[in-house]
C-alpha cells in the first residue's frame, strides 16, 4: 500500500478561449489551493494577441512577441493544461468539448473567452472581397503580404487606394498605423513607394461615435492633416469587383445613399460578431449570438458555464466590445469558478460605466478620454505604452511564487497487480480505438487473450525495440503521438517495416471517469501514428501511478538483405540528420517556464514527423548505415555508428539544424538533466577544447525526443538525396559531416 503525493483528479475546470479575461484569471486560479482540480486551457494558438497594442505592432513600435500574450508559457508557469486546438462543437448534455483535432474533452465547469470577428454577413461582397482586422493572425499575414506587393510594385504604378470599413477606433487606429508604418519604411530606408490614398468609411454620421465631441473632433482635424478622406454616413449596402486594364484589384463600395467609392484594399472593422457553436449548443444567446450572462458572468442556460469577453454580453450592464472591459472581467470570473467549486453563492460583479479609452495616431501620439474630459500628446501615448507593456510583462513573465501543495491525500492506493486499471474501464476504451487489422496478428486485440500472438513472415526477420518514458506535455492526444513516434524511431532506422506494438501506460491516480477519458485520449494519439504506418495495436499493460508515462514495445519485419546497421559508414561518405536539434533543452526550459510557447510548438511539430518516409528516401539513396538520434544525443549516437564502422569523422558545426529557441536555451545555460551524462562523452572529439567556449557546442550532447534519423550516404548523391528529404517534409534536413578514415590523433570526431 502507498499513500498518494497529490490528491486524484476529481473535477475538470476548461477554459476555452485565450482572451484577456481567461489570461487574468488563470493566474488568479494558480495562486489558490485548488486540490482534485485540474485546470485546461483550449485555445486555437498558442499566442494570442493583445488587442490593445495591435496597433503598435501595425505601426512598427513594437515586436511581434511584444503584443502577443503566451499561452504556452503562461499555462506552464501556472499549472494548467494548455490544449492547442479549435473548438467546433459542446454537448452541454453530455458536458462534452469536441474539437477538430483532438478528441473531446469532458468539463465539469466550463469558461468560455472567445473573442469575436468583424461581422461581413450583412452585406455582399464583404466576406469575398475585404479583409477583416481579426482574426488578428490573418490580418498580420495579409499586411505583411500587402508590403511586400508594395515593395515590389517600385514608384511607377497608379495610386494604391486603402480604406478601413467602420469609424470606430479600431478602423482610425489601424488605418493611421498603417500610413505611419509605410511612411516610416519608406523614409528609413530612402527610397520610394508606391503612392498611397487612405479612406475611412463610416456608416455613422461621425468617426468615432462611441467618444466624446473633443475626441471625435481631434481625429477628424488629424485625419485631414494626413490627407485621409473620410466618408461620413456611408452605410455600405454591397460590394463588387471593377475588371479594369489598370487595376484588376479594385472594388467599388456601393452605400445605401447610392455614392459609390472605389478601393484597391478594404480593411472590415465593422461590428463583431461570435462563433456559432455556442448557440447551436442551446447557451442563452443574444439575437446576435453572444452568449447572455447574469452579473457573475454566469450563463442565464447553464449554471456551471461562464463567459467573458467579446463573445459575452452582460444582459443588466451592457457594454461595448473593447478589451478593457474584458481584462476587469478576470478577477470576478476566478473568483466565482472557485466559489461554483466550492458550492458557494456567487459574486455579482458590476462593469465599470465610464472607463478609459487611450487611442493612438500611428506614431508615438496619443489621445486620452474618459466621459466628456479628453487629454492628447506623447506623454498620452507613453503612458498608454507603459500600461500596455506592464500588463504584458505580468503575463507574459509570471512564475509562481508560492511552492505547489504537496499536502498527501489520505486515500489509499494499491501496489503490485492492484495499481491495474480496471477491466471496464479498458474495455470501453479499446472498444473506441481504431486500429488496422494485420494478417501477420493471429491473436490481438480484435479478440484478446492472454498474449498477443504473432506470425512472422517465411525469409524474414522480426525486429524488436522498446521504448518508454515519463509525459512532457500536458496534451495527452500529443503525448499519445510522441511516444508512439518516439518507440518506432529504432524501427525505421533499421530499414524494418512496422509490424504491430502493444502499450505500457502509467496514469496519474483519478476518478474512474477521468482515468478512462485519459487513457482514451492517449491512446488515440498513438493510433493515430500506428495507423499512420499501417501496424497494429495489440495489447499492452496499464496501471496506476504518483504521474503520467507511456511507452511501447514495438515490431517490425526486415529481409536480411535490406537490414540497416549502425556499421557501414565508408570514408567519403556525407552524414545527413533528418530533424533539427534542441528537444532536451527546450523542454528543459519549458519545465522551468522560461520557454516560449511557439518554441514549444515548433519542437512538438518536429517530434510527432513520422522518420518512415526519412527512411525510406535514405533506403533509395543506398544508405547503409542508419540510425536514430535519441537520449544519449549527436555525439552519442554518431559514436555508436563510428566505432561500429571503423571510421572517423568530421563535424561541421555551421550545418547542424537547431531548433527555434535552442541557442537562446544554450546562452542561458539552461540545458537537459541528461546533459552532463552525455557530455561525458566529449573527450571522443578531438579538438574539443577549441570550441568549448560556444554556447551552442552543448548541441552536440542534448538528449532528443523522437528524433530525427543520422545515416551516411554516398557523396556523390548527398545533394540529391537532401532534396528529396526537403520535397518529403523534413525541410531541415542537412549534410552534417563527413566520413574520414581513422587517422592518428584524431579520437572519433573532429570539429570543423
Amino acid at each position: 500500500m502507498m499513500k498518494l503525493a497529490a490528491p486524484q483528479i476529481t473535477q475538470d475546470v476548461v477554459f476555452i478561449g485565450g482572451g484577456h479575461a481567461h489570461a487574468v484569471a488563470l493566474k488568479m486560479l494558480a495562486m489558490q489551493s485548488l486540490q482534485g482540480i485540474r485546470l485546461t486551457l483550449i485555445s486555437n494558438a498558442v499566442q494570442t494577441p493583445y488587442s490593445g497594442m495591435l496597433p503598435g505592432l501595425i505601426a512598427g513600435h513594437y515586436t511581434y512577441d511584444q503584443t502577443h500574450i503566451d499561452l504556452g508559457r503562461l499555462c506552464r508557469a501556472c499549472g494548467v493544461r494548455f490544449i492547442e486546438d479549435t473548438v467546433v462543437e459542446l454537448d452541454t448534455d453530455t458536458q462534452k468539448i469536441i474539437c477538430k483535432d483532438h478528441p473531446p474533452f469532458d468539463y465539469d465547469i466550463l469558461s468560455i473567452d472567445t473573442g469575436s470577428t468583424p461581422d461581413k454577413s450583412a452585406v455582399p461582397g464583404a466576406k469575398e472581397l475585404t479583409q477583416g482586422v481579426k482574426p488578428v493572425p490573418q490580418f498580420l499575414e495579409y499586411w505583411r503580404n500587402l508590403q511586400q506587393s508594395m515593395n515590389d510594385g517600385g514608384s511607377n504604378n497608379d495610386p494604391i487606394r486603402i480604406g478601413t470599413v467602420g469609424g470606430g477606433a479600431s478602423a482610425v487606429e489601424v488605418l493611421l498605423a498603417m500610413q505611419h508604418h509605410l511612411q516610416n519604411i519608406a523614409k528609413k530606408e530612402n527610397r520610394s513607394l508606391p503612392a498611397v490614398e487612405f479612406h475611412v468609411v463610416s456608416g455613422s454620421k461621425q468617426i468615432l461615435p462611441s467618444h466624446n465631441n473633443k475626441v471625435r473632433n481631434k481625429y477628424s482635424e488629424l485625419l485631414e492633416a494626413r490627407g485621409i478622406t473620410t466618408h461620413n454616413a456611408f452605410r455600405v449596402s454591397h460590394i463588387t469587383p471593377v475588371e479594369t486594364n489598370k487595376n484588376t484589384q479594385a472594388k467599388q463600395l456601393f452605400a445605401e445613399d447610392g455614392r459609390i467609392l472605389e478601393l484597391d484594399e478594404i480593411i472590415w472593422t465593422t461590428a463583431a460578431q461570435p462563433a456559432k457553436w455556442p448557440a447551436k449548443a442551446g447557451l442563452s444567446c443574444s439575437s446576435r449570438g453572444f452568449i447572455t450572462v447574469n452579473d457573475s458572468l454566469q450563463t442565464l442556460s447553464h449554471p456551471n458555464i461562464f463567459a467573458t469577453g467579446d463573445i459575452a454580453d452582460m444582459v443588466n450592464h451592457p457594454r461595448p466590445k473593447a478589451g478593457v472591459f474584458a481584462v476587469r472581467q478576470g478577477k470576478p470570473l476566478a473568483i466565482n469558478i472557485i466559489r461554483a467549486l466550492q458550492k458557494k453563492a456567487l459574486k455579482p460583479f458590476k462593469p465599470q460605466e465610464k472607463f478609459l479609452s487611450l487611442v493612438s495616431t500611428g506614431e508615438q501620439y496619443a489621445v486620452a478620454s474618459r466621459g466628456n474630459w479628453a487629454l492628447a500628446g506623447k506623454w498620452v501615448w507613453r503612458w498608454k505604452d507603459h500600461i500596455d507593456q506592464k500588463f504584458m510583462v505580468q503575463i507574459n513573465t509570471f512564475t509562481m511564487n508560492k511552492e505547489q501543495s504537496t499536502t498527501e491525500s489520505p486515500a489509499m492506493r494499491c501496489g503490485g497487480c492492484g495499481a491495474k486499471v480496471g477491466q471496464p474501464i479498458l474495455q470501453r476504451v479499446i472498444s473506441q480505438l481504431t486500429t488496422p487489422l494485420n494478417n501477420l496478428v493471429q491473436l490481438g486485440l480484435d479478440a484478446p487473450d492472454d498474449a498477443a500472438v504473432l506470425k512472422v513472415p517465411e525469409g524474414k526477420l522480426l525486429i524488436q525495440s522498446v521504448d518508454a518514458f515519463r509525459s512532457m506535455i500536458d496534451d495527452d492526444y500529443l503525448f499519445g503521438q510522441i511516444a508512439a513516434n518516439h518507440a518506432l524511431g529504432d524501427i525505421f532506422a533499421m530499414g524494418a517495416s512496422p509490424h504491430s506494438a502493444q502499450a505500457i501506460v502509467t496514469l496519474p491516480y483519478a476518478s474512474e471517469a477521468k482515468v478512462e477519458q485519459q487513457l482514451l485520449h492517449i491512446m488515440q494519439g498513438a493510433t493515430k501514428v500506428f495507423n499512420q504506418c499501417g501496424m497494429t495495436l495489440v495489447g499492452g499493460h496499464t496501471a496506476e501511478g504518483a504521474e503520467l508515462s507511456l511507452g511501447f514495445s514495438v515490431n517490425g519485419i526486415a529481409h536480411p538483405d535490406q537490414l540497416l546497421r549502425k556499421s557501414g559508414l565508408k570514408a567519403g561518405d556525407k552524414i545527413i540528420l533528418t530533424k533539427p536539434l534542441g528537444t532536451g533543452a527546450l523542454f528543459a526550459a519549458d519545465m522551468r517556464g522560461e520557454a516560449q510557447g511557439h518554441w514549444i510548438k515548433q519542437a512538438t511539430q518536429s517530434m510527432v514527423q513520422l522518420n518512415q518516409a526519412a527512411a525510406d528516401c535514405l533506403i533509395k539513396f543506398n544508405t547503409k548505415a542508419c540510425t536514430d538520434v535519441t537520449g544519449f544525443g549527436l555525439v552519442g549516437h554518431l559514436i555508436e555508428m563510428l566505432r561500429a564502422s571503423g571510421v572517423n569523422a568530421n563535424l561541421c558545426l555551421n550545418e547542424l539544424p537547431l531548433l527555434e529557441g535552442a541557442s537562446e536555451c544554450f546562452k542561458a545555460g539552461i540545458v537537459s538533466t541528461l546533459q552532463p551524462q552525455n557530455k561525458k562523452t566529449h573527450h571522443y572529439i578531438s579538438n574539443y577544447n577549441q570550441f568549448s567556449d560556444l554556447p551552442d557546442l552543448e548541441v552536440l550532447f542534448d538528449p532528443q525526443t523522437a528524433g530525427g534519423l543520422i545515416a551516411g550516404v554516398s557523396a556523390d548523391v548527398a545533394e540529391e538525396c537532401i532534396q528529396a528529404l526537403t520535397a518529403l517534409g523534413y525541410v531541415h534536413a542537412s549534410v552534417i559531416g563527413e566520413v574520414i578514415d581513422e587517422q592518428k590523433g584524431v579520437k572519433l570526431i573532429s570539429l570543423v
